[in-house]
């Protein structure tokens, strides 16, 4: 796997542009042998032997196939035109090279390139010898000509540099240590997803790699450099919500999970944002540049290698100007217009305050879950800094094997919440109030949360723990959480107060512990999300102007360390610390939180009209993609073009740098409580958490009420299997309805004497042996559909039943005589009718 194909050609300026075709990043070239040896006998000082013969010697060393380029050679296309210069920060780029098929064998030999892997084949373009693009051949990107040289087909390749195919990745957790990264090692990870690197290291420059040309800069860290900024994996989750659903902690529904994450592109153009910077492909380079180092003379850079590892600084001369003799120059002269000056800037940021600690299902356990979160914000009052905690856990049901056997009663979890100020101070969550109170102590024993399963059909369990709590009180920074265990519970019903048996086991769980701070100040959210909007206004002068310009940076600077949006630097002491001070790079005074260098930089950027000119420049073959054009007193700066390698011409759009950063005013229009249908939905969130909650817990605690308190329940515990009925009875005096128990089929013996059935009792066993028995009916009008069976169980003596008040089949009383004759009767809600008689 290595160079397949090449050709080369002179530009009209007589540079050697060179073309490569490979199928891996394996092996080399004679080109890279002959430069690596003339470079070695140059630095021994000893005879450099020419290109040509050495080329002869090494050819041996490659069995690539040289053929012929026609037409232009190859353009390469920079994507761009019409943006500001604060829009799509990634500018991809593409080359299109043509090729003359000498034979039938190289064009099939083409045509698999058509049906072959994207990440197989790549394009190599160097200019008289250095590497100036590396692109990757898409499958698509492969056609076939109208045109012919000699009767041979000519066919156009296309490579993309890669930038525009970041979109197809996603950022993975797995990059982030303790939820961080640095700037230079996300893009270093966003890249590596190309499989392109590898290129750099065959071309023998992977030291000079990526050059970052970033003019913002933190006066927190030690030097400029993205390698000494770091951010949270939080921001690179989409629609990133502190408390997500207990789906959240399921194995197809992780928090990180790459479906949730951001893509690799989006991910990048969003820390471009905070950073002003554009981010392209050019003269064999990554580059991360930023307008304002147009200012100066030079661009200054930091340069890195292909694993994104520090080298070191150097500096870039950009200006071309107008020549004296036929090059450069504009083929014709360019059209000029301009895009609207900022009526204002307006940034707005979601501020978020949170932490969050996760167990997978991979690596579930039934030993303790814990967290230590430290420099909590306090306060004097307990609603100053009020947090929220929450747990979302899950676990599988538990069946035990062991007496008393069969699935588990109920699930209990331990938890233990705690604060601590570092010495020997301690304060315990109260959970009636939700206040802290002092404690002696850490706490060692729970609370624990039961979750009554005995009725539930899922095999798993889901808990959802969620307070929001006091403020911790000043000087209580530290807070410690904990889910000691889950055990499952298993005993043997007993309703009336009885023993029982017992058994337990502790089982694995997975899940999350969350927590949120609320900003210090006087709005309180209640989901600990809240808005802030700053505005940045140039002077009178553009006070009618009409555009305005809105930002949505996910960065920012919050005093507290658990702000999602926080950049970290690198400091002195070697210590990471919140980048809470910035330059802006336009001058040597002006500093401010991120936000604030944002605004200002776009405002002075767009102070006034930017003039933007399209056009052709023929060029002497020395400008680039980073470098300007100087005349008229601009300076200006390529927004998107096409290059033409053997004409060195550029037809594009470049934008007019006069940036004014006098003249600004900034109000921080302060906090916007609440995000509309955000703050709603989250609300019936929780709600819902909660309800589910509530529902989990009704089938334990219905079954509680009807035995133990319903009218009509038992008040001894039954000597036999017995079954009861649920009924509702509507009292309507009262005008309400309330629970009724009673025996399915209980039944009653009655003697002689007078008695009165009460409902409870359905069969009446009459025993007449020792004289005659009369027994009262209910009251018909409240007994409507009841059937009472009556049975004699002895001969002599009669037994009377009487309709107390309420007619039976229109008599006041029936009697059954003979032994074992019996009647069975039922009430229509007015009177009493027998429906059967022995």
């Amino acid at each position: 796997m290595a160079r397949k194909y090449f050709g080369s050609f002179y530009s009209v300026t007589g540079k050697l542009h060179r073309v490569e075709i490979w199928d891996g990043p394996t092996g080399t070239t004679p080109e890279i042998q002959a430069s690596l040896y003339a470079a070695r006998v140059q630095a021994a000082g000893g005879y450099q032997e020419g290109a040509g013969c050495l080329l002869e010697k090494l050819q041996g060393l490659n069995a690539s196939i040289e053929l012929t380029l026609g037409g232009v050679g190859y353009e390469i296309e920079r994507e761009g035109q019409g943006d500001t210069f604060y829009q799509n920060a990634i500018r991809p780029s593409r080359s299109t090279s043509f090729w003359v098929m000498p034979s039938n064998t190289v064009l099939g030999e083409f045509k698999a390139i058509a049906t072959t892997s994207e990440q197989f084949w790549a394009v190599l373009i160097y200019q008289d010898n250095s590497l100036v693009h590396v692109g990757r051949v898409l499958a698509d990107q492969m056609t076939f000509q109208r045109e012919a040289i000699e009767a041979k087909p000519v066919i156009s390749l296309g490579a993309v540099d890669g930038l525009e195919l970041l979109s197809g990745y996603k950022v993975e957790s797995s990059w982030f240590t303790d939820g961080k990264i640095t700037i230079a090692q996300l893009f270093r990870r966003c890249l590596d997803e190309l499989a392109l690197k590898d290129y750099w290291v065959v071309a023998g420059t992977e030291t000079d790699y990526f050059r970052d040309a970033v003019a913002p800069f933190s006066l927190d860290a030690t030097r400029k450099g993205i390698d000494l900024l770091q951010v949270d994996l939080n921001t690179f989750v989409d629609d990133y919500d502190q408390f997500k659903d207990i789906k959240a902690t399921d194995i197809s529904a992780f928090q990180y999970a790459e479906s949730n994450m951001m893509d690799c592109k989006a991910a990048l153009e969003q820390v471009c944002e905070i950073l002003q910077a554009r981010f392209m492909l050019e003269i064999g380079k990554y580059w991360l540049v930023s307008a304002t180092e147009y200012l100066d003379s030079t661009v200054a850079y930091r340069q890195f290698n292909y694993t994104l590892q520090y080298i070191g600084t150097g500096t870039y001369t950009h200006a071309v100007q107008l020549g004296n003799d036929t090059r450069p120059q504009w083929i014709a002269k360019p059209s000029l217009s301009y895009q609207a000056a900022a009526k204002y800037v307006q940034i707005d940021t979601e501020r978020m305050l949170g932490a969050t600690a996760y167990r997978t299902y991979a690596n579930q356990s039934d030993t303790f879950f814990a967290k230590t979160f430290t420099g909590v914000p306090t306060g004097t009052t307990p609603d100053e800094a009020p947090l929220r905690i929450r747990f979302a856990v899950k676990f599988a049901r538990h069946t035990f094997t062991t007496s008393p056997t069969g699935p588990e009663d109920k699930s209990d979890v331990a938890i233990t919440i705690y604060l601590r100020d570092g010495g020997t101070g301690y304060r315990v969550l109260d959970l009636n109030t939700l206040l802290w109170v002092s404690a002696a102590s850490a706490p060692t024993s729970t609370f624990i949360e039961t979750i009554a399963n005995d009725f539930q059909n899922s095999n798993w369990t889901s808990f959802v723990f969620d307070k929001q709590v006091s403020s911790p009180p000043a000087g209580f920074t530290i807070l410690e959480v904990k889910i000691n265990w889950v055990k499952a519970v298993k005993q043997k019903y007993n309703i009336f107060g009885g023993t029982g048996a017992y058994n337990e086991f502790f089982k694995p769980f997975w899940g999350s512990i969350q927590l949120a701070f609320a900003d210090a100040s006087p709005y309180k959210n209640p989901d600990f999300t809240f808005n802030i909007t700053e505005t940045y206004t140039p002077d009178n002068a553009n006070a009618v102007n009409s555009t305005p310009i809105i930002l949505e940076p996910k960065y920012y600077s919050s005093s507290s360390k658990y702000a999602i949006g926080n950049i970290e630097a690198y400091n002195s002491s070697n210590q990471w610390v919140i980048a809470d001070d910035w330059r802006g790079g336009w001058d040597s005074v002006t500093h401010g939180t991120p936000t604030e260098m944002l605004g200002q930089g776009i405002a002075g950027l767009y102070k006034d009209f930017v003039p933007s000119i399209q056009g052709t420049w023929a060029d002497a073959g020395t400008l680039t993609a980073i470098k300007s054009l100087y005349f008229d007193n601009y300076k200006w700066l390529i927004n998107g073009a096409v290059y033409t390698a053997r004409s060195e011409q550029w037809a594009g759009e470049w934008l007019g740098l006069v940036p004014i950063y006098t003249g600004l005013t900034s109000s921080g229009e302060g906090l916007k409580v609440g995000t509309g249908l955000k703050d709603r939905v989250n609300y019936q969130d929780e709600q819902i958490g909660r309800l589910n909650d509530s529902v989990q817990r009704t089938p334990a605690l219905v079954l509680n009420y009807l035995v133990n308190d319903a009218d009509g329940a038992p008040a001894t515990t039954p000597t036999l299997n017995t079954r009861y009925e649920v009924m509702v009875h509507f009292d309507n005096a009262a005008q309400q309805m309330s629970w009724h128990l009673q025996e399915h089929n209980a039944s009653v013996v009655y003697t002689a004497g007078t008695h009165t059935i009460t409902n409870g009792y359905e069969l009446i066993l009459c025993n007449s042996s020792d004289g005659n028995i009369t027994i009262n009916l209910p009251n018909a009008t409240q007994s409507k559909g009841k059937k009472y069976y009556f049975i004699k169980t002895n001969s002599g003596h009669t037994v009377t039943i009487s309709g107390n008040g309420y007619n039976i089949n229109g008599s006041g009383t029936t009697t059954v005589s003979n032994h074992y004759g019996s009647k069975t009767i039922i009430s229509d809600g007015a009177q009493w009718y027998i429906i059967a008689s022995v």
